[in-house]
This record gives structure tokens, sequence and C-alpha cells, in this order.
């Protein structure tokens, strides 16, 4: 018996194959403003765009941030047809080269092959890494003026998070928001449980992904329960391969009711769409996060056309980016950003862009080491911002306190910075004053 899958992949195999992949190399800059930021925080600006050639000449476009992926895994797709990829568990940005094949062979957006279509916009958020309160009510005020209502911040042990977010309310307006990944830096119920209490005063604070890990269960229900900010799990995956009995934690807890919602966080496309029903099902809703540039946007929007409660301002940090790679750049009003509606993906790459980029050096910048300043301008110094972020979740160094800041020593041909850095590279520990 047929069923809409097989036909597909039938239709596919009649009418067109992958014959050729070219993963093409770029370093696209981050904005001059936030450049080094990022760089401290280790965001590469290397981004590898794929171009997947076809018998037919159709050109479908994918990406990923970072090099290419092994030529063994995209040898896979050599052969095969696009339609062989419908709700695949591949790589997602490998596979959204084949939706943009598809779409295009049919004269269809790519949503038409994941679902029906729920919303023509889809809520979309700015992204940022961790910085000071200053510097980030400066990025809350670009991202206004961009037309974006919705923040996702990394909250970082290095920074006031309550001083964070008091200046963040200042300069927002009243219907923004800003949700903060603590990534499990919070540690335990004793640490987290203050410092959640602060921020459940200030209003725009509206959720926490990951205050605690939660394999720490009973903390995580224990802090639910007292805490009125939704809680957000990084993790949609409810589906298990092979079959098991033991049920993935994302439904374990769904069931239980330990979260308020979930991030879709560059799963494949298989996953992210038994998600979407499943979390429809739960009425609960989801954060789509795939990082790229407006290519990856794209692929976000589709996906978040057809995924019934993807409502959570969604993140890919494409507007980082001094370019997004493609001719027509993405509507956003007011924290929504439009579905594109022509065929496949519904963009145009850049080419001009792409040639440009390809042939850009990576960047560059100084020896810098990390100083975390303490109350009573006591200074420790780190490695860098990773160790930093690394030895102050194991408790090494005092997380969260109030006023704590971190800034970036760049090389200044000094002596004292000189012993310090060498200092810092040969062991495993800051350096205390």
């Amino acid at each position: 018996m047929w069923n809409l899958l097989s036909i597909t992949k039938e239709l596919g195999n009649r009418l067109m194959k992958i014959i050729k992949i070219e993963p093409i190399v770029l370093h696209v800059p981050y904005e001059d403003r936030i450049r080094k930021q990022y760089h401290h925080f280790n965001m590469t600006e290397q981004v590898t765009v794929y171009k997947f050639y076809t018998d037919t000449g159709l050109i479908g476009i994918g990406e990923n941030v970072g090099p290419p992926f092994d030529s063994e895994l995209l040898d896979s797709y050599l052969g095969t047809s696009p339609f062989d990829h419908v709700m695949g568990s591949g790589r997602f940005n490998l596979d959204i080269a084949c939706y943009d094949l598809m779409g295009k062979h049919l004269g269809l957006p790519a949503w038409k092959l994941m679902g029906q279509q729920v919303r023509h916009w889809v809520a979309m958020g700015w992204w940022m890494p961790c910085m000071s309160p200053e510097n980030t009510a400066a990025e809350v005020q670009v991202a206004v003026e961009r037309g974006y209502r919705g923040l996702k911040c990394k909250a970082r042990a290095f920074y006031d998070v309550i001083e964070q977010s008091h200046a963040i309310q200042e300069v927002a307006p009243p219907d923004f928001r800003v949700e903060y990944d603590f990534n499990g830096s919070l540690i335990n119920v004793e640490k987290a449980l203050p410092i959640l209490r602060e921020l459940e005063k200030i209003p725009v604070v509206k959720g926490v992904e990951e205050p605690i890990f939660a394999y720490d269960i009973e903390g995580w229900r224990r802090l639910h329960q007292e805490i009125r900010i939704p809680f957000y799990l990084h993790g949609v995956g409810v589906l298990s391969e092979p079959a098991s009995r033991q049920p993935s934690g994302p439904w374990t807890g769904l069931r239980q009711g330990d979260f308020d919602g979930a991030l879709c966080s560059h799963e494949n496309i298989r996953s992210a769409l038994a998600a979407g029903w499943v979390f429809a099902a739960a009425n609960t809703p989801i954060l789509l996060q795939y990082v790229g540039t407006g290519i990856t946007t794209a692929f976000a929007c589709h996906l978040g056309a057809v995924m019934p409660t993807a409502t959570l301002p969604g993140v890919t940090a494409s507007h980082a980016y001094e370019d997004d790679l493609i001719v027509t750049g993405h509507q956003v009003q007011r924290g929504f950003v439009k579905v594109p509606e022509n065929p496949g993906l519904g963009i145009e790459l850049d080419e001009e862009a792409i040639e440009r980029y390809a042939q850009t050096a990576a960047l560059e910048l100084p020896r810098h080491l990390s100083v975390v300043t303490l109350p009573g301008n006591i200074k420790h110094y780190y490695r860098n911002l990773q160790q930093a972020e690394s030895l102050m979740k194991q408790g090494v160094d005092e997380s969260y306190a109030s006023g704590i800041s971190l800034d970036e020593w760049e090389d200044d041909g000094s002596s004292e910075f000189d012993q310090l850095w060498t200092q810092l590279q040969e062991n495993d520990w800051p350096i205390w004053e």
C-alpha cells in the first residue's frame, strides 16, 4: 500500500538525482560593534555553503557554521534523490538543500513538504553572548531598532545578571522579552534560588533555560515549583533510535510538567517535526534555534510555519553577520519574520557575496586573557573566557557575585601581560591577586 512518503520518494527516483555537492568555505565577519566580543566568546566567522547539483540542472542550497562536513558524509547524498530525504534524520544543514530542491522541482515552498501551514509569520528573536550591562542595553536598542521584540541571552557567572536585567528593563519597550540561557551555571538550588527570585521582580525577564542541569531532577523540580518564571529545557527529542524501553528526557519531563517550553536546537528535520506534534498535543511552546545566515533563517521559518506551538521567539543569529548571503533579506516586523513564499527555501543566493567572502581572510586578534573583577576591586586572571566559564561552574571562583564583571586584556606589549599570559598557559587554574 502506497503512502505519501513512498510516493514522493518514487517520484523523486524517477525525476531527479544529486550528482555533485560543492562546499564553499567562507569567512563572514560579524558586525564591527560586536566582532571582538563574539571572537572572545569563541564564535567562529567561518561558514560553509553547499551547492547540491542535480541531473535536472536544479541547484539546492545548504549551509553550516564552521568547516565543511567530511567528504564521506557528503558522498552519501550522491546518487540519491532529494525526495529520499523527506523527514530526513541526517544533518539538517544538508537536508535543507534537499528540501530546497524538492520545492523548486515541484514549484512549492519547502514548508508544503513538511506539513500544513499554521502561520505566515514566525516569531524570531535576537541572540547575543554574555556582555556587560552597558553593552547588553546597547545591543537591545539595536535589536529593537531592527524590529525584534525578544532576546535570547547567555547568562554567565562573571557578569551580574540582575544588573544586566535592570539595564535591559530601562531601555526595552513594554512588549520586549528576554530569555536567559544559563547552561546550568547556577549550579544547584542553593545558588539558584536567590538569583531567580530577584529576576522574578524584573518584568522583562520572561524565561530561563537550564538554570541548573536537568539531570538534577529533584533540584530542577524544586526550583520549578518555587519560581514563577517559565523554565525551558534544551532539547525536544521525543524519538529514540532504535526503539528503547527508556523514554527520552524531554518526553519524560513533558509528561511530568517539569518545564514550560523547550528548545528545538539544531534537531534533524524528522526529530523536529515529530516534536512539533508531540508538543502541540501537550500545548507546550517550542523555541527554534538553528544558527546560521539568511539561508538557515529561511529554513527555520519554513519549519516554524508548520509547527503548531513554535511560538517562542526563535534564534538564528543571522543578524550578527555583516551580510546574510542572500539577495533579498528577510522581512522582520515586531519580532516576527515572514515565511518565504517562493519555491524551495524561497531565497536567492547572493553570488557576489559568496565570491567576496570566499576570498576574505580569517580574523586575527592579539593575544588576550580574561580579567574577572569581584566586589572590592579584587581581580582574578583567567586564560580566556571559556576557562572562566568552566571553572566558575565548578565552584572554583565566586559566581554571579553582585557587581561582578569580566574584561578582556589584550596584549599591550607590557612585561606584566606577557608574564601573566605565559603563567596561565602553563596551568589549569586562575591567578588571584
